[in-house]
């Protein structure tokens, strides 16, 4: 993936949470609250405003996030893949206390 596609996913976390938020709100004030007035409760308690509020925290921390991947070169943003050590001595089977009976004397 390139660094300006990386880049361009994690500013739009936010905003795509944002947009969906958006939508559940209209879907629901034009289905719900066609005839019943909203409240302040309303706006403090629907998913729908939570989610928008959600995304604008998110957007906070993302579009940052963002700019320095897009200023990053290719080598830094590159994801460490990390490999077990290999040991030179052949592992030995440990030990067994007990036994099938019992303890071992």
């Amino acid at each position: 993936m390139t660094v300006q596609r990386r880049a361009l996913i994690i500013g739009s976390l936010g905003p795509a949470m944002q947009a969906v938020g958006l939508t559940w709100e209209a879907l629901h004030v034009a289905l719900v609250h066609w005839s019943i007035p909203l409240s302040a409760r309303h706006l403090v308690y629907e998913p729908g405003v939570l989610l928008i509020f959600v995304g604008f925290f998110v957007s906070l921390v993302a579009i940052p996030v963002a700019l320095e991947v897009a200023r990053a070169t290719a080598a830094e943003v590159v994801i460490p893949v990390y490999e077990p050590v290999q040991r030179d001595e052949p592992q030995r089977r440990p030990s067994h206390r007990y036994h099938r009976g019992g303890a071992s004397r």
